[in-house]
């Protein structure tokens, strides 16, 4: 898949691009399949929800422990726009599932952009990474789906603060003050992204995002790609391979239909 000229000004403007069902119904549902296996994991790249022990918050590196994953993240449908949008070949920094689960479960994630951990903690010299958001499950505007403030990826590296919910917890969140907000979703107005599960976003690290408690009875999973450019590798050493992938050798797309023969 190419973007055309017209698809790679919209993002230059907007900070992201959004495909409604770019993946087919049985790629989604042997992803969906895999779901069970990934959320029961023990180990360090599994977050839980501080409300709940056994409600997965995030998992980190789905991409190199569950086969659909790896097929997910190696897709020319996915992997080419994210290299042409960065004119670079790209590694996939990090991976992580947010499940986001119903009734209350799924917590909620305050604006932010998620540059600044990458920056201060991993050593990404420059915002030249791209968050390919698959969706798992149908994101309706009942099932709080991502929110983002359009155009902010141009404003830079906001200054931010590590969120208290974060320290300790696995993972790093760096958020925007209250008024900031108020300030920039004023000028640049909220776009919910909402879509059929298979549906995909491109988002820029630098676009402001967020999103609500989820309190509808149904859960809404969402896995995040975060692709680098290979130029643009990570200096930084301290935080392990499910947040901070160390292989920065060029990923080459498997063939279009390498997530469909799994079924």
């Amino acid at each position: 898949m190419q973007l055309n000229d017209t698809q790679i000004a919209e993002f230059e403007e907007q900070g992201y691009l959004f495909f409604p069902g770019l993946l087919e119904d049985r790629e989604v549902k042997t992803l969906q399949e895999a779901m069970p296996e990934i959320l029961n994991r023990r180990g360090p790249e599994v977050v839980r929800e501080k409300d709940d022990s056994d409600a997965a918050k995030l998992v980190f590196g789905a991409h190199v422990y569950s086969e659909p994953f790896r097929c997910l993240s190696l897709l020319p449908r996915i992997l080419d726009p994210v290299r042409q949008i960065l004119k670079d070949d790209v590694y996939l920094h990090q991976s992580r599932i947010n499940p986001k689960y119903g009734l209350g479960k799924g917590s909620s994630w305050d604006w932010h952009q998620d540059y600044p951990p990458w920056k201060v903690i991993d050593g990404m010299q420059e915002p030249r990474c791209i968050m390919a958001s698959v969706f798992i499950d149908d994101c309706t505007a009942a099932k709080s789906p991502l929110l983002v403030v359009p155009g902010t990826h141009r404003l830079g590296t906001l200054d931010s603060t590590l969120h208290e919910d974060a320290k300790g917890k696995g993972y790093s969140l760096y958020h925007i003050d209250q008024y900031t907000m108020k300030q920039y979703a004023d000028e640049n107005g909220i776009d919910a992204l909402v879509g059929s599960a298979g549906s995909v976003a491109f988002v820029h690290c630098n676009l402001l995002h967020g999103s609500a408690n989820n309190v509808s009875p149904w859960r809404r999973a969402i896995m995040y790609l975060n692709y680098n450019a290979v130029s643009n590798a990570c200096t930084g050493t301290e935080r392990a391979w499910h947040h901070n992938n160390r292989d920065f050798t060029p990923l080459r797309p498997l063939n279009d239909d390498s997530l469909r023969a799994l079924v």
